[in-house]
């Protein structure tokens, strides 16, 4: 999955050793999906990918230098050299917490600056906002526990946050959305209507999986009451 533009926005600085007025920044990103105007950034998860980024400071031409990348104590030969300033790939099923470092060299082979960070899978989350006909997308506030129902009929939509797609409805991602009186959907979205003069509570469930990636699913639950 290609995403270019946001790992140009939401690259943090994440480790950095300085010699003197040299010196280098790793920073990284997971390859997954966020919502609009989400804050923070997208993080790497289970079976996704990551690129990591090393961003050097008063060493001249970045094209120009010489990097040298290491994971886990295991030097990365194969894409180590002039100008490789990135490092990019996804994990095994099994993923694990890794740790990667870069060294900045000089044409004597001597290390000029270097940065390393440790970086662990987050679990995917499965967050539910309500998809007001008016407002929009009510981002300000998630859908959890119990939520009260202010008119007859509600919409709400799934977000899939750290999965590997582009999108909440990209056809990687499967829902199903369940309810205590045993209604099933399998859309991104659902929308609920009160009953006619009724008062009471219903239990929602739902779920999202990645057909592609087994270990990228999460669930929900919240109780919507209506009429009271």
């Amino acid at each position: 999955m290609k995403k270019g533009l946001l790992l140009a926005s939401c690259f943090l600085f994440l480790a950095s050793t300085t010699t003197h007025a040299q010196s280098v920044d790793l920073l990284w990103q997971g390859e997954t999906y966020t919502p609009p105007f989400y804050k923070g950034k997208s993080l790497w998860s289970n079976q996704s990918r990551i690129t990591f980024f090393a961003m050097t400071n008063g060493l001249g031409n970045p094209a120009n230098l010489s990097y040298k990348w290491t994971k886990n104590g295991t030097v990365l030969g194969n894409i180590n050299g002039i100008g490789k300033n990135t490092l990019a790939f996804t994990d095994s099923i099994l993923s694990r917490p890794q740790t990667i470092r870069v060294d900045i060299l000089s044409e004597q082979k001597a290390v000029l600056a270097s940065a390393s960070v440790f970086v662990t899978p987050a679990p995917p989350v499965l967050a539910i906002y309500e998809n007001n006909p008016l407002y929009g997308f009510m981002f300000h506030k998630e859908i959890a526990g119990e939520h009260k129902l202010q008119e007859k009929e509600v919409t709400f939509t799934a977000f899939p946050l750290f999965f590997s797609a582009l999108n909440r409805i990209d056809n990687s991602v499967e829902y199903e959305w369940r309810t205590n009186v045993g209604d099933k959907e399998n859309k991104n979205s659902v929308t609920y209507r009160a009953p006619d003069d009724a008062a009471g509570a219903s239990q929602i469930q739902v779920s999202a999986s990645n057909k592609e990636k087994i270990l990228q699913s999460s669930n929900k639950s919240f109780l919507i009451e209506f009429g009271r």
